[in-house]
């Protein structure tokens, strides 16, 4: 019974020791300063938070506050931060902030630039999502990584330059930007290039990455384009996929409405899930003699498309492969299909 009563205070004292742990560096106040709430941490630093109101107008984020007289320097911008502030015009962010977080300024269409500071080493999920106003983005040296969508559907977007020290870069974080038509790379980064002026990054040279880019000829050392690489890049009308890439990812032309033709060399063996769908400019489409199958909804919803040749190396024709293509008249189907998922044509009216 002793020993029982024994166990039971070393289990509260230990209990206790990990709550002290967990909370010594949490959050322990609020504050609102010149129009800013930031959160206090017991390390005695101090975090940007939304506090319940929309920021509007031109923010200045001081580097560190005084709260009953004490210094607190300014670390982080928290997730949410200024979500949705579509009066934001313009934030300067001090050097001593080193990260900022998830959709942190997610939605503020009225910001027009800008400028991330040194010390700053992650950009978070969704951080700028939507801020159609910004036109141009440097990511400084200080910066590692770059959270998935972190500038997706920044519509404005028309320049972007990436520093030396970026090794990661999230699914789709230029997704959506319509006039991006200008990417560089650090010549230094060991990860990431953007050669040949092809507007787009290329991951250790071998797999295209980013999106977001007009006209695109695709360097010949590259080997695969990746998932979503010209996601909803409605500008993109032409590009030109050399004989080394030997694999196209899911979603690569995901609603690239502006593409009017494609071919696809020898070297691709397979059309992947919604790979060119919704691409309703698309009026041609080669397929190359070596791919064996066709994804589901790999080309749903071209209606521009007229005629469809699939060749004698496809063995597979996934679901909605070509639903609601309503431009097509006539399909040829090559020798070695032996399998046509359902509905793979349905909603083609014109066939």
């Amino acid at each position: 019974m002793c020993r029982e009563e024994s166990m039971k205070k070393v289990f509260v004292f230990l209990f206790s020791l990990i709550l002290s742990v967990v909370f010594s560096t949490s959050a322990s106040a609020y504050v609102k300063i010149d129009g800013i709430y930031y959160d206090i941490y017991s390390d005695k630093t101090a975090a940007v938070i939304s506090g319940g109101e929309k920021y509007s107008g031109e923010v200045v984020i001081p580097s560190s506050i005084t709260v009953k007289g004490q210094e607190y320097p300014v670390k982080s911008i928290l997730a949410y931060a200024f979500d949705g502030c579509s009066g934001l015009k313009s934030i300067t962010i001090p050097n001593s902030v080193t990260s900022i977080g998830n959709m942190a300024f997610q939605g503020c269409s009225g910001l027009k630039s800008i400028t991330i500071p040194n010390c700053v080493t992650y950009v978070g999920y969704r951080a700028f999502y939507k801020c159609s106003g910004l036109t141009s983005v440097t990511i400084p040296n200080s910066v590692t990584s770059i959270g998935t969508c972190a500038f997706s559907y920044c519509s404005g977007l028309t320049s972007v330059t990436i520093g030396n020290s970026v090794t990661s870069i999230g699914d789709g974080a230029f997704s959506g930007c319509y006039g991006l038509t200008t990417i560089t790379v650090d010549a230094d980064n060991p990860i990431y290039d953007s050669r040949n002026n092809c507007n787009a990054i290329i991951e250790t040279a071998t797999k295209i990455l980013l999106y977001g880019c007009k006209n695109t000829v695709i360097p010949s050392s590259v080997t695969s384009i990746g998932e979503n690489a010209f996601y909803e890049c409605s500008g993109l009308t032409s590009v030109t996929i050399p004989n080394s890439v030997t694999s196209i990812g899911e979603r690569a032309f995901y609603q690239c409405k502006g593409l009017t033709s494609v071919t696809i060399p020898n070297s691709v063996t397979s059309i992947e899930y919604q790979t060119f769908y919704g691409c309703s400019g698309l009026t041609s489409i080669t397929i190359g003699n070596s791919v064996t199958s066709i994804g589901v909804r790999a080309f749903e919803g071209c209606s521009g498309l007229t005629s469809l040749t699939i060749p004698n190396s496809v063995t597979s024709i996934g679901t909605c492969a070509f639903s609601y293509c309503s431009g097509l008249t006539s399909v040829t189907i090559g020798n070695s299909v032996t399998s046509i998922g359902v509905r793979a044509f349905e909603g083609c009216s014109g066939l």
